[in-house]
């Protein structure tokens, strides 16, 4: 993967999951409503990988419809538990 599409937590356990897969979409997400790719402004190295391991993510632009923001950054939550899960992602898209 790419690694603003990846996950923190596939940085230290090198595994995915539908966590780390809600948190793609968020990417995703992003990506949609900017018309960029995230992070295309920095070296995609090992600072990068530190940064997003604590907690940096990509601005949201103001012009990004609320409910999109929210489900953004629920999608980008460090604790994977607290990310939506497959279910919730089908039904907000419904």
């Amino acid at each position: 993967g790419v690694i603003p599409y990846l996950a923190p937590e596939i940085f230290e356990s090198g595994k995915y999951s539908t966590a780390s897969d809600a948190y793609s979409m968020g990417m995703i997400m992003w990506e949609i409503t900017t018309g960029c790719k995230p992070f295309a402004n920095v070296a995609h190295d090992i600072k990068l990988i530190y940064e997003i391991f604590d907690g940096e993510r990509p601005k949201i632009t103001e012009d990004t419809p609320e409910c999109f923001a929210k489900f953004m950054k629920k999608c980008w939550e460090t604790d994977p538990k607290k990310r939506p899960s497959i279910v919730e992602i089908k039904n907000t898209f419904r």
